[in-house]
């Protein structure tokens, strides 16, 4: 939680150009899943498109080209015009363009000069209230040539690009340096709307997280970087739209109409969530169309504060979600969290709200992978506890298997049966703390002889283990790996200082097994079983009755020449074929004293 409490605070997708691309993808999906909206009625567009570009002499507009096109938005009613063009240098036909703007409330844009460029001796930006942190150092206001700006409002054509490329928010002002010192402009559709009688007043409270911009009786919350998400309302065109050269059939009565160029050629188009293209006198449309309408998007501090809420709560769905034993249940968990996380992130857009997707995903694996990692370890602490009671094969089976039956086909290996002679009688002296601490010493050293030589220990029974060569596959050392386990163990108690003198008696045999599960259907338990394992007892009895330390059958010892040649250095001899108790045929038995280097 902690962890996802920091994600959620640092907030990354308004960090980085990486985490803002990906966080402008999802709101994109959100916008695509919701799809278009009817705009507000009254906003339009009038358009140098490619009909009106084909009848001018140049392009861009003459600038009286532009009065032309703003008495005709006049004539058919409209209440207040914004023209996205930079009008900068002195034209011919600014005196024309004047005249035609002073007729309506009209605004033209500023944007940004180089650092080495002429400070312009501007207007403010019309705010009443200005209320910021530092500014910096703000780059020189372009504004319009002195005959046009003295007739209009002016107000910011700039554009912001998110990681991506794609916009997605305006700067709802932007601070200029002109001759007089620093000038706060609104954007172009703010001051477009701050001119109108219902709409006077601007305010701007700014801060490092977020801020509130006031039009009249709307307030705009500012998202963390001081801009304003823009709720698209469709593709291009889903903002009313007319040509230039049909103005006087458009429906502009009482609209705000924006004036800007949407033909191929003039390059101001941008990617957007709905099109790759959008025009950018668009941009500016819609977002007076969101204002008219409160339809903002919020993206302030109160949208962080529900981002952090959600990311807590999916990262703690998350982290339960992983704890589920079943793969197949974590797998359907976490995709129905994050499809109920998808539903709650697109329910907040289509409420207004922009909650931050990239911090719930995040939040959401990092949960899921917090639960992945404290399950697997609860998994490692069952294996080690259980590799304390069972051979490390069986936990391995256990462990990686998802049906572990061990239901494999009878394989070859050698079995030996390993007891303590005298035991019963030495442990009569002992007491059950002291045969306690005598088993647990003999099976430590069965366990340090086998270990090292690949010998798996099938099971501890008392003062007996069985020990197997030859599992989990059969391998050409298995005999001779045997035959100096054998000796390993009678080293390991000749020299152990704890020993108390007991002699071992050893029997063993080499055939067929089989690896299997026996028990009922809640108690199981893990086994080695065939006639190997049954002869590889009786002849540990065998050995006993012959007053030998080792039994071992011809069919271990003739497994390998290496294997016969080691058992007879160690002493072992031929003692005939013979018949052992409950079997029917007989087998050849080698038996033997100790090793030597016991």
């Amino acid at each position: 939680m902690l962890a996802s409490l920091m994600i959620a605070l640092w907030h990354p997708g308004d960090r980085s150009a990486f985490w803002q691309g990906i966080e402008g993808r999802l709101l994109d999906a959100r916008f695509i899943w919701r799809g278009p909206l009817e705009p507000p009625g009254g906003i339009a567009i009038l358009a140098f498109d490619e009909a009106a570009v084909a009848g001018l002499e140049s392009f861009p507009p003459s600038r009286t080209d532009l009065a032309a096109a703003v008495r005709a938005a006049t004539e058919a009613g409209a209440r207040a015009i914004a023209l996205d063009f930079l009008l900068v240098e002195p034209r011919t036909g600014d005196e024309d363009l004047a005249a035609a703007l002073s007729r309506l409330h009209a605004v033209l844009g500023v944007a940004e000069a180089s650092w080495d460029a002429p400070l312009h001796d501007l207007e403010t930006g019309g705010f009443t209230v200005v209320t910021a942190s530092d500014t910096g150092r703000p780059l020189p206001a372009l504004g319009p040539a002195q005959t046009l700006r003295d007739v209009a409002a002016l107000g910011h054509v700039i554009l912001r690009h998110d990681g991506d490329g794609a916009v997605r928010r305006f700067d709802a002002a932007r601070p200029l340096a002109i001759a007089s010192g620093v000038a706060w402009y609104p954007s172009l559709a703010i001051a477009a709307l701050s001119g109108l009688e219902d709409a006077s007043g601007l305010q701007l409270r700014s801060a490092r997280i977020g801020g509130q911009l006031s039009v009249g009786e709307a307030r705009i919350n500012l998202d963390m970087q001081g801009g304003i998400p823009i709720n698209f309302y469709g593709p291009q065109g889903t903002i009313p739209t007319y040509s230039v050269v049909a103005a006087k059939d458009a429906d502009l009565e009482g609209k705000i109409v924006f004036l800007g160029a949407t033909a191929t050629g003039f390059g101001d188009r941008h990617a957007t969530s709905f099109d790759a293209a959008f025009p950018g006198v668009e941009l500016h449309a819609t977002l007076a169309a969101n204002v008219i309408e409160r339809r903002m998007l919020r993206r302030d501090a109160v949208a962080w504060k529900w981002d952090v809420v959600l990311a807590l709560v999916v990262a703690v769905t998350g982290f339960a979600i992983a704890g589920l034993d079943r793969p197949w249940l974590v797998a359907l968990g976490t995709a129905t969290v994050i499809a109920a996380t998808a539903a709650a992130l697109q329910a907040a857009f289509v409420a207004g709200w922009w909650l931050d997707g990239i911090t719930a995903l995040l939040s959401l694996l990092l949960g899921v992978g917090a639960g992945t990692a404290l399950q697997l370890l609860r998994h490692r602490r069952r294996a080690a506890n259980l590799a304390l009671y069972q051979s490390p094969f069986f936990v391995d089976r256990l462990a990686n298997s998802a049906d572990p039956r061990f239901e494999a086909a009878a394989r070859p290996a050698v079995v030996l049966f390993v007891d303590v002679e005298s035991f019963t009688a030495h442990s009569e002296s002992l007491g059950p703390e002291g045969t306690a601490d005598f088993l647990r010493l003999f099976h430590g050293l069965v366990e340090q002889a086998a270990d090292p030589l690949g010998g798996i220990i099938a099971h501890f029974a008392g003062d007996g283990a069985m020990v197997v060569f030859g599992l989990p596959e059969p391998g050409p050392d298995d005999a001779i790996n045997a035959l100096r386990f054998i000796e390993a163990l009678f080293a390991a108690v000749h020299t152990n200082a704890d020993w108390p003198g007991l002699g071992l008696r050893v029997g063993g045999h080499a055939g067929p097994v089989q690896t299997g599960v026996i028990g009922g259907n809640r108690h199981k338990q893990l086994s080695v079983s065939g006639d190997v394992v049954n002869t590889a007892s009786r002849l540990q009895d065998f050995a006993k009755s012959c007053n030998a330390a080792v039994a071992l059958s011809g069919a271990l010892l003739h497994s390998s020449a290496e294997a016969l040649s080691y058992a007879e250095k160690a002493g072992l001899r031929f003692a005939g074929k013979h018949t052992l108790r409950g079997r029917l045929a007989e087998i050849e038995i080698w038996t033997g004293p100790p090793p030597p280097s016991a």
